[in-house]
């Protein structure tokens, strides 16, 4: 991979400053993987290159034991489910604050832009932070975003990274990123980009005996996302960093592809807007204690329309407002050599609103508060953790909602049988649970204020093992894992197949297993290669009621077959990549068969200097074989597409 080296400058002794020509130095960097005590995956940007990646849900796709819910084309909601838990299970931290959406409890990847990242880890169990904060304990599986902070020395003031990707169906996606040293103490940066696309990807439809083509419709996208952040470190040790972000996105939501109508309720649209500040302190308080506290105020709203909707108003057109705001406080306590602990407590407020008749405008409390003790030697890592939850609701109309108040442990163990720490043996146990979405209790005549919440029980036992030679390096991992999600909420029919509630009746039990190889290999000083291969198995079954259908039946769109391998060939003139995605057969929520699929893509890029400009050029096929495939039943995926990106560093 192709790195740019920026000399350092060399002062004469009459004071004059000479310049080094830049240079371009190709190596293959060992992967930023640690040996955890639970299971961490981590790509960071020099590895996210080499995938076909627009968002962070194509990201996603890459690690183990990730099921995305893909509903078509770059306008598509994309959602995250790990181990089999549900997508609500699943907590995304973003430059280390949490985020969320209370109304519906899932964060759609297809909004996070890959811009400014630096670094996305997944991680079971618990992560490497020592001050995460109570509210990421909470979550079964923790998606962690960090972006990239400025790195200017006194000679570099500023940096500019300029991009464009123009690709199929419409594709425009410019960006911008300044980076500046306001002063010795201040840094910044700004990111700013605009994504659009018509969205209309061609695609077959079996109607009989008749191969139908026909182009998506209502799958335009336009959105925009701004950053503005500060980095202030008034002294070693004190660190302050405030964000301001704006997302604002319309889009058509593509109808379901059916039998004699291609285009069924394909006028639905969609609007959002998110707007949140955030900002983070951290302190050294000593050199075996530190602080760090983060607050955030989150405002979004959205707006849907379905003009096919039977009422007597002819169509919907709902609009709902939410307001977060969130405090965090953790603190790390170094004891002896060998044991610390650490300790945090989390605030967070939600409120609802909407312009629906009779809504019940709820608000909701939530208090966490975890601490944690971890005892390391040589050959032996155990972490053991306690999260309490307690919650209140209220509503402005009709009657709120239970408050709750649970306690949630995590027990991990990791031993290192070697002195080299190249092999590690694994386990954790993990309890958490999810509270009912305000859609789940309060959705007109839907809702039903009276639902538990799911608890997720997690088991875990693996073993890692990493070496790295002047050569190369390789990194092998196999974890197998047995979760119970109890009380699982789901949708039954009600009074008629029109009117359906929300109930606890839900057990779903996931037994599997996930498998990874990353590897690189210098085969000259001119030739590297890469490889990242990963495998998923996945029994995730209903034993929510023994004398349904469903009972014992895969639970819907979690396939039992699933993996992903990326191989690269990295070369001063031209650096290439191969992905292959592949997955098994699934059920929809009909229990009917969807079939398999394998997508293949391929990448070029290349960096190089011009005139003190590093230029990136970057060539993607998608779908390279024109696989016509689907993911949720009636949402058929693009065919073979292309991509070309041009970025300028200045």
């Amino acid at each position: 991979m192709a790195l740019l080296a920026f000399c350092a400058p060399l002062f004469a002794q009459l004071d004059s400053v000479q310049r080094i020509r830049e240079v371009v130095v190709t190596a293959t960097p060992m992967p930023h993987i640690s040996q955890t005590v639970t299971p961490v995956q981590v790509f960071d940007k020099n590895s996210i290159q080499q995938f076909n990646v627009l968002q962070l849900s194509d990201v996603v796709k890459h690690f183990t034991g990730v099921t995305v819910k893909d509903y078509g084309g770059v306008g598509g909601l994309k959602t995250v489910s790990i181990r089999g838990l549900g997508a609500t299970h699943t907590g995304v931290s973003y430059d280390g604050v949490m985020m969320g959406d209370i109304q519906n409890g899932q964060v759609d990847l297809g909004r996070m832009n890959l811009s400014n990242v630096d670094e996305v880890a997944l991680a079971n169990g618990s992560n490497a932070d020592l001050l995460q904060s109570a509210r990421a304990m909470s979550a079964g599986g923790l998606l962690t975003v960090q972006s990239a902070k400025p790195k200017l020395d006194s000679l570099h003031l500023m940096k500019t990274d300029v991009s464009l990707t123009a690709g199929s169906f419409g594709l425009l996606h410019p960006a911008i990123v300044v980076q500046n040293r306001l002063s010795g103490k201040l840094l910044s940066s700004v990111i700013a980009d605009y994504q659009c696309t018509n969205g209309r990807y061609p695609f077959t439809f079996q109607n009989g005996n008749l191969l139908e083509h026909y182009k998506r419709a209502n799958s335009d996208v336009k959105t925009f996302h701004g950053e503005a952040n500060l980095y202030y470190q008034p002294a070693e040790g004190r660190d302050w960093t405030f964000k301001g972000y704006a997302y604002t996105s319309t889009r058509g939501l593509p109808g379901a592809v059916i039998l004699y109508n291609p285009f069924a309720a394909a006028g639905q649209r969609l609007w959002e807007n998110d707007y949140f500040m955030q900002l983070q302190y951290k302190v050294a308080l000593s050199s075996t204690t530190q602080w760090k506290t983060s607050l955030k105020a989150d405002y979004s709203d959205t707006r849907y329309v379905d003009p096919y909707f039977l009422n007597s108003t002819g169509g919907l057109d709902d609009r709902y407002y939410q307001q977060e705001y969130y405090l965090t406080s953790s603190l790390f306590k170094k004891i002896s050599d060998r044991l610390n602990a650490s300790a945090a407590l989390d605030a967070q407020l939600n409120h609802l609103t909407s312009n629906m008749t009779d809504f019940p405008t709820p608000t909701r409390f939530t208090g966490y508060g975890h601490v944690t003790g971890r005892y390391t030697s040589s050959a032996l890592k155990v972490e053991a953790s306690l999260l309490a939850t307690t919650l209140t609701e209220h509503v402005e109309q009709g009657t709120a909602a239970n408050g709750h108040n649970r306690l949630s442990p995590l027990v991990s163990v990791a031993w290192l049988p070697f002195k080299d720490d190249r092999l590690q043996l694994r386990g954790f146990y993990k309890e958490t649970f999810r509270m009912p979405t305000f859609n789940d209790l309060y959705y007109s005549s839907i809702g039903n204020k009276d639902l538990k919440p799911e608890t997720a029980r997690q088991w875990n036992a693996g073993i890692s093992y990493q070496k790295k030679t002047p050569d190369g390096y390789l990194a092998l991992s196999l974890d197998g894992y047995y979760n119970r999600v109890l009380n699982k909420i789901i949708a039954v029919p009600a009074k008629d197949l029109f009117v359906w509630s929300m109930l606890n009746l839900g057990l779903v039990e996931t037994t599997g297993a996930d498998v990874s190889a990353r590897g690189g290999y210098n085969c000259s000083r001119s030739l590297h290669l890469t490889m990242d291969v990963s495998y998923t198995y996945q029994h995730a079954v209903d034993k929510s009621n023994l004398v349904s259908s469903s009972y014992g039946q895969l639970i819907a769109y979690s396939p039992e077959h699933s993996g992903v391998a990326t191989l690269g060939v990295l070369t001063p003139l031209v650096n290439g990549s191969v992905n292959c995605i592949f997955s098994g057969y699934r059920y929809d929520l009909s229990h009917s068969v969807i079939d398999g699929y394998a997508e293949t893509s391929v990448a070029l890029w290349r960096s190089f200097v011009l005139h003190h400009l590093t230029t990136d050029l970057k060539l993607e096929v998608l779908n390279l074989t024109d696989e016509q495939y689907v993911i949720v039943k009636n949402y058929p995926m693009p065919g073979r597409s292309w991509r070309v990106s041009v970025g300028v560093k200045f």
